[in-house]
């Protein structure tokens, strides 16, 4: 270690070192070869909000920069290069090692430091965490220890003694395979980047593109790395701390994706909107990576000037602006059709009304029927029951929501709330997981898309009902329980979930008076069979119990032998869900108490319940009726829907005679979706209902908007400030961006916002 380190790493044993990453306007990622090379993504730094206090204290206060790529010129030229540019000349540190003590000589004085490589998009801004705090310039993350040893291992000790973080295991960025400085450096700003994002750091040593992943930590844990490296036949590593400081929201849309509202007061007015946009679109220049921002300029219009409050509303997505006048062309195209049919109709049946419902696998929509706008006070959010949690699923939600991330994190314990040891694993298998693993996940799936709903689009819903243990997420996620995370451990602990209906089924062996050693081989089958198909037999099979019914379809759940024998006798053949769980079945019924003791949990006061929940029609398959808001009453229905058979389509039945005309599944993937446009075909009902989900397997941004278009075109009152606010914010980045990649540009750049941006 250099004796400069040597005597100035003892100031950062009290002292946090604040960084910062700024753009640097002199280069793009198009043209950094240093992360083309390593196939960095720049989708991840543009979250990287540009802020006017850094560049200011950039710009004015700064006393020194150090500019790393004349380290990387020492090595080739084997000469001594100036690497520090200052009111006073310093000589240059020959290492990446004395690079860092350079910089804390200056900022132990209080001075601020920008570290930079004119190849890198971004520069380092250093500082004393006392002066930014005093110019209120959230850092991105804090350096707070450096360890220097003959093996790594020690040197990560020793950083992490002197950050007063020994007691962790951090995450490990490895640099030590990296001998160019120029690398060293952008590695460290990727690693900045990732504690920014809250994503899991990539190694750009590996020369590959993985898609970021979340960073999740121990319960009100920041995120801690250690960034290691090697010099000479020393082993170095500097300890890294969040900071305050969060990325801003990526944009749902872009110029790859689509959003294109149209409003409209009559069909025939729709038409000629349609028209015009058509035109408009057709007048956009070919699509290229120096055209983006037209196309984000061009939406970020037509959403900001689209009208709600018009009766009819369409939405056109696609891809490019190629596609996107294909799919205005089909919806004119369906609208014509639909006229040509009622005015046959008329002719025929005297009928004068024109029903449209327009989808397409792009996401396009516009629906209009003659019967009812489903989407204004029939809004149902549906909780789906346990087991529709998969592997990665929400990956993508944090980058576009950190803000809910970050406040999910201040409330309670996320990792646990999604199972992300299970999840998110490597090779990851849901079937792995315990009956109380599976309801945990599912009930933090439906709490984060219900805030999502809720809190980012201003969605309110009529009506919400839940989907066996879905009544449980129900209550946890629209603002009735008080404490809904300190259910989490109690959940994978309480003999309920561990053994009681799953597991040893321990209320199945007393039901069935069996001896402790006696086997119990369970199982439960999806058959395609009316209810009474089975009733009619059920009395002869007393281990095979009716647990569900929906739609066109049972649940046949007890004895895997007793179950198989039956199904033969009935003549039905059965999908097998090889999931050990007595609910629904009258051995459960022994435990219906201690479930309602279980979920007997505090509710918020009146002032945090009656402006939201209390406008909102509780629906339960345990009562004909919604169910009022006491302690009482939500423990004793979810009992007896957790203990019961589930009729779930007498619940849709008895949800649409009571008010609910457009049901939104809130929760992993489209479980309920399915079952409920199967119960409304059977039904004269059918006109008057549709179901859209939130989420779908593979992509989280295309199911959230397709939901999202869906329901402003069945006119359900909603804020679009989100999108528009996102998108203003990826325009700026893309004027700016295209004009360090075209210096000649006459593109001019959104005014930047002034002040922090946390």
């Amino acid at each position: 270690m250099s004796n400069q380190l040597t005597s100035k790493t003892e100031a950062i044993k009290s002292m946090r070192i604040a960084l910062k990453l700024v753009a640097n306007e002199q280069v793009s990622f198009a043209t950094s070869s240093v992360f083309k090379n390593n196939n960095v993504n720049a989708s991840s730094f543009a979250a990287i909000k540009p802020c006017s206090l850094a560049e200011v204290i950039g710009a004015s206060a700064i006393d020194l920069e150090i500019d790393v790529s004349s380290l990387d010129a020492s090595l080739t030229e084997a000469v001594v290069s100036e690497a520090v540019v200052s009111k006073s000349a310093v000589n240059t540190a020959l290492s990446f090692n004395d690079y860092f003590a350079q910089a804390i000589i200056h900022i132990e004085q209080q001075h601020t430091v920008l570290l930079s490589h004119p190849e890198l998009p971004y520069r380092l801004l250093m500082m004393p965490a006392i002066v930014a705090a005093k110019h209120r310039c959230h850092p991105h993350a804090y350096l707070t220890g450096l360890g220097e040893a003959d093996d790594m291992p020690s040197a990560i000790n020793a950083a992490l003694v002197q950050a007063k973080r020994a007691h962790i295991t951090p995450t490990h960025v490895d640099a030590t395979q990296l001998t160019c400085y120029k690398d060293k450096f952008a590695q460290l700003i990727m690693l900045i980047g990732s504690i920014a994002t809250r994503s899991v750091p990539n190694t750009v040593s590996n020369n590959q593109s993985t898609d970021a992943q979340y960073w999740f930590t121990e319960m009100h844990q920041n995120r801690v790395a250690s960034f290691n490296f090697s010099e000479g036949n020393k082993q170095h590593s500097a300890v890294f701390v969040q900071g305050t400081e969060l990325a801003q929201a990526s944009s749902l849309l872009d110029e790859n994706r689509l959003f294109l509202p149209v409003s409209a007061k009559d069909l025939g007015s729709m038409k000629q909107q349609l028209q015009t946009l058509s035109t408009q679109l057709a007048a956009l220049p070919e699509q290229n990576e120096k055209s983006g921002s037209t196309a984000i300029s061009f939406m970020l219009n037509q959403l900001k000037q689209f009208d709600q409050n018009q009766p009819l509303s369409a939405i056109v997505m696609a891809s490019s602006v190629a596609n996107a006048l294909s799919e205005v062309d089909a919806m004119l195209d369906a609208i014509n059709k639909a006229e040509v049919t009622a005015e046959n109709e008329v002719k025929i049946q005297a009928k004068n009304a024109v029903n449209i419902e327009h989808k397409t696998p792009s996401g396009s929509c516009f629906y209009l029927t003659s019967d009812q706008v489903l989407g204004q006070s029939g809004l149902c959010f549906v909780y789906p029951g346990v087991g529709t949690v998969y592997p990665q699923m929400f990956a993508q939600l944090p980058r576009y929501f950190p803000a809910l991330f970050a406040q999910l994190e201040r409330d309670g314990d996320v990792k646990a709330m999604l199972q992300a040891d299970s999840i998110y694993a490597e090779n990851a298998k849901t079937s792995d997981m315990s009956l109380g693993e599976l309801a945990i996940a599912g009930v933090g799936a439906s709490y984060i898309l219900t805030k999502v709903l809720t809190e980012h689009f201003g969605i309110k819903p009529n009506f919400a009902m839940g989907y066996s243990m879905g009544e449980a997420s129900m209550w946890a996620s629209l603002n009735v329980w008080k404490t809904p995370h300190n259910m989490i451990e109690a959940t994978q602990t309480n003999s309920i979930f561990t053994t009681d209906i799953s597991g040893r089924l321990d209320c199945v062996r007393q039901a069935w008076q069996l001896e402790h050693g006696e086997d119990i081989v369970w199982n439960s089958f999806v058959v395609r069979a009316a209810p009474a198909d089975i009733e009619n037999v059920l009395a002869d099979f007393p281990r095979a119990y009716l647990a569900i019914i929906q739609g066109d379809t049972c649940v046949l759940a007890g004895c895997e032998e007793s179950c198989k024998t039956l199904l033969k006798q009935i003549g039905k053949r059965g999908i097998a869900a090889n999931r050990v769980t007595a609910m629904h079945t009258k051995p459960a019924m022994l435990i219906r108490d201690n479930v309602q003791a279980f979920y007997q949990q505090p509710l918020h006061e009146q002032d945090v319940i009656t402006p939201f929940a209390s406008q909102i029609k509780f629906i339960s398959a345990a009562s004909q009726s919604p169910i009022s808001l006491t302690s009482e009453a939500i423990a004793a229905s979810i009992a007896d829907t957790f203990c019961q058979p589930l009729d779930f389509t007498q619940l849709v039945n008895n949800a649409r005679q009571l008010g609910s005309s457009l049901f939104v599944e809130i929760g992993a993937d489209r479980q309920t979706t399915t079952l409920i446009d199967k119960i409304s075909r059977t039904s004269e009902m059918a006109q008057t209902c549709q179901a859209i989900s939130v989420n779908a397997k593979g992509d989280d941004q295309t199911a959230l908007l397709k939901c999202i278009a869906q329901l402003i075109t069945h006119k359900t009152p909603m804020s679009l400030d989100y999108l528009t606010e996102t998108l203003s914010s990826l325009l700026t980045t893309t004027l700016a961006a295209e004009k360090r990649s075209n210096p000649h540009t006459d593109n001019m750049l959104a005014p930047q916002l002034e002040g922090e941006q946390s």
